[in-house]
């Protein structure tokens, strides 16, 4: 642009000069300055063009509009302030729980109290052919504790299970005769152990579930026959056999642990002790007894 002014200005001069003096400018001399004011405009020329090209490859910067807001922390807040700020857009996503469910293998533990009836009775005649009998009802109680094993199956609110369950027990009554003489024979039972193998159907209302439950029961009995005048201890053991039948509630804690309460009436028929004790008697035993009981369970 500086050569174009210049060359300009210099055929003005060349004019002005050749006016100035009253002589006229020769032909010659005019064409030969218009060739050099030509020249210099086409290299003035490719210089723009260069120029141009290397400013469209330079890296571009944003315009700043200006009323953009400013990015400045306030006068108030340090930079070590702004770093503890949390960033702007950022939300921690909250864990959603599904929906409670009883489905799976579990294990654990219980404890309760059992109450009842038994009864222990026969009829028979002595060696001088005095005719006698022994039995009586009593109460039959005592605590137990054990564990237990089972598996859920939840379809829909339904949830089918089957459990079995061992419990160490210390329920037992006494029988004393009542004729003739009172008091001339005593007999006890004591369950040392029982179990059962249940199905389970309850109906879970998230994780909370009443359920009835029922199906096979054994335990362990001793009979115990004492004859204090003739100084006469025997005892004999069976396992005896029947049927339970209860319901409960349990609930879902957290983590896979659940707790319950159960309520279950067992029945273990009758069984007959010391057979060769007295010739053609057997002693026989009924228990029946109701139970309530605690447990605490962990599905896996």
């Amino acid at each position: 642009m500086k050569k174009l002014l210049l060359g300009t200005a210099m055929v003005a001069a060349a004019f002005a000069a050749s006016t100035g003096s009253g002589g006229a400018a020769t032909l010659d001399d005019v064409m030969a300055r218009l060739d050099s004011l030509q020249r210099d405009n086409q290299a003035m020329r490719k210089e723009i063009a260069t120029l141009r090209q290397n400013n469209s490859q330079a890296p571009r910067q944003a315009a700043v509009p200006a009323n953009a807001p400013s990015r400045a922390l306030p006068a108030n807040i340090s930079t070590a302030m702004a770093a503890d700020m949390p960033s702007r857009g950022y939300y921690k996503s909250v864990p959603v729980e599904g929906p409670y469910n009883w489905t799976g293998f579990y294990a654990g533990a219980n404890a309760g109290y059992a109450a009842g009836r038994e009864t222990s009775a026969f009829a028979s005649v002595d060696g001088l052919g005095v005719p006698f009998s022994f039995g009586r009802r009593v109460s039959y109680d005592g605590f137990f504790g054990g564990g237990q094993l089972g598996y859920n199956l939840q379809m829909s609110n339904f949830v089918f299970g089957v459990e079995a369950d061992i419990q160490f027990a210390d329920i037992g009554g006494l029988s004393r005769a009542m004729t003739p003489p009172p008091g001339s024979f005593a007999a006890s039972n004591k369950l040392d152990a029982f179990g059962t193998v249940r199905g389970r159907l309850g109906y879970a209302f998230g994780n909370f579930m009443p359920y009835v439950t029922g199906g096979f029961a054994a335990g362990r009995n001793t009979f115990t026959f004492t004859a204090p005048l003739a100084g006469l201890t025997a005892s004999d053991s069976a396992i005896q056999t029947g049927w339970t039948a209860g319901a409960g509630l349990e609930y879902g804690v957290s983590g896979g642990w659940t707790v319950r309460a159960e309520y279950l009436h067992v029945d273990l028929g009758s069984g007959g002790y010391l057979p060769d004790l007295i010739p053609a008697i057997t002693f026989p035993t009924t228990s029946r007894f109701d139970l309530v009981r605690g447990a605490v369970n962990y599905r896996f």
